[in-house]
């Protein structure tokens, strides 16, 4: 908002810096009850009482108050954090890797909830991570950062679809890597031959790097010609991955859709489906 927070010769102390903090461990003070750890920044405000309420109440922790952050489980620690760093209605949270230390289990509902309480309290947040799918699924936005420098930003819909380069891509989600080049609008590389309608968009000639995310692609048998052979097959469940051997012996696995059965030892051909498969220069 074009305010100065803080010069070399004005540094405000901690508790005058309109700026809330969550840490990746939470950080809570051990020795505070709940209620008291999240009124630490407003314990002097005549209605503090009235803040801690409607916090518990919006973190789903009423009639927690008096309990102690040992007696809490990681998702609640980290919920009373969050309720800590927002009572002095700070317009900008900053949160450190917020879910890195919770259970798998409870981490994407855990997210969500917090999601929504900073929507409700509309405050302005940059949350650091190192988990693609946690930046994907709770971010407005995405700035997606490489040896200390922005590298892309947008909405999650943006930055997915189009991502400006690999590392993007590889990113934002699963999928294999394939060496290619394209020569009179053919994609030629040691795992077959496919016209350039496997792009979306692509550059015109030159050695590219091809990224294949998962279900875009399937296989066919062939009995002659340029084929690659089945060397392995994983069954996930909703999908299976199966490794691909070409001649010169380098192996590519794609995630395929169930449905089809293939077996070891099979040469088959790979088949794009039309405009899946993302490309971007070396």
């Amino acid at each position: 908002d074009d305010k100065i927070l803080a010069t070399k010769a004005n540094c405000p102390p901690p508790e005058k810096r309109p700026v809330g903090l969550v840490f990746q461990e939470g950080a809570l003070f051990p020795h505070m009850s709940v209620a008291d750890n999240i009124a630490f920044g407003v314990a002097k405000l005549p209605n503090r009482d009235v803040i801690v309420k409607s916090l518990l109440e919006q973190i789903g922790l009423s009639g927690y108050g008096e309990r102690y952050p040992h007696t809490l489980s990681g998702g609640q620690q980290q919920r009373v954090a969050v309720a800590r760093a927002l009572a002095p209605k700070p317009p900008v949270l900053l949160m450190d890797e917020p879910f890195a230390n919770i259970d798998i289990a409870l981490r994407r509902r855990l997210r969500e909830d917090i999601r929504q309480i900073l929507k409700l309290r509309d405050c302005v947040t940059i949350v650091v991570t190192h988990d693609p799918d946690e930046a994907m699924e709770i971010s407005d936005k995405v700035a997606i950062m490489s040896s200390g420098k922005i590298i892309q930003t947008g909405s999650p819909s943006e930055i997915y679809q189009s991502p400006k380069s690999l590392a993007v891509a590889q990113l934002t989600s699963e999928g294999s890597g394939l060496e290619a080049e394209i020569t009179n609008d053919k994609i030629i590389s040691e795992f077959g031959h496919w016209s350039e309608k496997a792009f979306a968009d692509h550059p015109v000639e030159g050695k590219v790097d091809i990224y294949i995310r998962p279900f875009t692609t399937s296989l066919r048998e062939i009995s002659s010609g340029e084929g690659v052979k089945i060397i392995d097959i994983r069954p996930t469940g909703f999908a299976q991955i199966v490794s691909l051997e070409s001649k010169s012996g380098h192996v590519l696995s794609l995630q395929i859709e169930t449905g089809q059965e293939y077996t070891i030892g099979q040469i088959v051909k790979i088949i794009p489906k039309p405009k899946t498969w993302l490309c971007f220069s070396r």
